[in-house]
């Protein structure tokens, strides 16, 4: 009687663990199916021979389904450990969703988990960074052959110092055709007027988040297109800000022991970031045309981007922007197709 109970233990806590994983699974479907994620990968795209620098607290490879062959280097900035870990969850709670396998017993399926990833952590257990920390955080990713460099920080101006250096680096690794996304901030609601510094630089692919029933996040910061003496000149198409928004509020991912739901721009970025992976993984060709690529695909998401909420939000003549929902919500699906009319 007892090896049955225990048996019967077994199998009901078996089904309970696949519930749970499809759970979470099913819980971030909106966003995919809002984004055309799911299109791409029913095309069999998962981000292959593309290889991502992830710029966050570091990642836990002892969470979630992570393929531990595909993370190909690591950095510490902040205490020097050699091997992987994360002592803050956020950057694992990122990289559950590019990068995570689901298994047998359940879990996510990262965006792009065929790729090849870098680790830095350059963000303290606290959330605390500055300037020299993200400019050698760029730089490594560069020197290590990045292909995307997603800046997954959340804004907190009391956290994060911007200065030349990391501007300097994020110029730099646009320069050399490498695909930089940032997070557009997440100060909406007390806005300081423009978007988080390092994505507001021209070649940076600016993201802002919107909830479930795709209207703007109350936390997305707003951009601000006019010039700004000492900060930016006047903004003009296909480098205004905002360039996209997508999914950032109630998104399930890794975090702790088990799955839960967070918010924010840093995840809408790493959203876009995971889908620019699957359109480089269709047209490799892209990565070969340095800043000219970097510029043809941001007109292509531009192009194909959904205009959400009313029409008359935004303005523009081929390019139609609005400081909050920029140039739309990304269609990935759509802009898979016009990019094979024109690489």
């Amino acid at each position: 009687m007892n090896r049955k109970l225990r048996l019967l233990g077994a199998i009901t806590a078996i089904f309970l663990s696949l519930l749970s994983g499809c759970i979470s699974h099913v819980g971030n479907e909106w966003a995919l199916k809002a984004m055309q994620i799911d299109k791409l990968r029913d095309l069999g795209f998962t981000g292959d021979d593309i290889r991502i620098g992830l710029i966050d607290t570091g990642v836990d490879l002892n969470k979630g389904n992570f393929d531990k062959r595909r993370f190909v280097a690591w950095k510490d900035l902040i205490n020097g450990k050699e091997n992987f870990y994360d002592d803050n969850g956020h950057g694992t709670f990122i990289a559950g969703l590019l990068f995570s396998k689901r298994s047998l017993l359940g879990g996510i399926e990262g965006i792009c988990s065929g790729c090849d990833v870098i680790v830095v952590k350059a963000v303290s257990s606290t959330g605390m960074t500055n300037d020299s920390l993200l400019a050698e955080a760029i730089d490594f990713c560069i020197k290590s052959k990045a292909d995307i460099i997603l800046l997954s920080l959340y804004k907190n101006q009391d956290n994060i110092e911007i200065g030349e250096k990391s501007i300097e680096e994020c110029i730099e690794a646009i320069e050399k055709g490498i695909f930089v996304v940032a997070p557009a901030g997440d100060d909406g609601i007390n806005d300081d007027g423009d978007v988080f510094e390092l994505s507001g630089i021209d070649g940076v692919i600016s993201v802002g988040s919107i909830n479930r029933n795709l209207y703007i996040s109350a936390f997305s910061s707003r951009g601000n297109q006019a010039e700004v003496l000492g900060r930016h000149g006047e903004r003009v198409d296909p480098n205004k800000k905002p360039e996209l928004v997508a999914p950032g509020e109630g998104i399930r991912s890794i975090f702790g022991e088990g799955y839960v739901q967070k918010s924010g721009t840093s995840i809408s970025a790493s959203l876009v970031a995971g889908s620019i992976a699957l359109l480089l993984e269709a047209y490799p060709d892209l990565k070969e045309m340095g800043e000219d690529g970097i510029a043809l695909l941001k007109y292509v998401l531009a192009k194909t981007a959904e205009k959400i909420g009313s029409e008359d939000l935004y303005s523009g003549e081929d390019l139609k922007h609005n400081d909050r929902y920029g140039y739309g919500l990304i269609q990935v699906y759509d802009a898979y197709k016009l990019l094979g009319e024109m690489v």
